[in-house]
């Protein structure tokens, strides 16, 4: 996968989270794919993790998000909250908490 990830070239991928939860620190979960190797992630971050279990293309991510913040009243746009699904999904996909498959 090339180094630049966009919206475009994941949008039908699955992503799939690797590691497992080990609890909560101050504002942030941890998630740990050994123990050498363990991150503190923010909610944000946290909440798209968990939802990356491989059934669901990240273009369908994006609408279940949609759904969450409309029933939370938040409003964002879709260009917008792809753009912010991409930085974390690649984020995540850089600390390899999460794989990509194919649909």
């Amino acid at each position: 996968m090339s180094s630049t990830l966009t919206y475009e070239n994941i949008r039908n991928k699955r992503p799939v989270k690797q590691g497992v939860e080990l609890g909560i620190e101050g504002d942030n979960y941890l998630v740990g794919i050994s123990e050498e190797k363990i991150y503190s992630l923010t909610l944000s971050a946290f909440y798209v993790w968990q939802l990356c279990d491989g059934t669901r293309s990240v273009e369908q991510l994006v609408g279940r998000v949609m759904e969450d913040l409309k029933e939370a009243s938040q409003e964002i746009s879709e260009n917008e909250l792809r753009d912010i699904l991409t930085l974390i999904l690649g984020q995540l996909h850089e600390a390899e908490l999460i794989k990509f498959s194919e649909e």
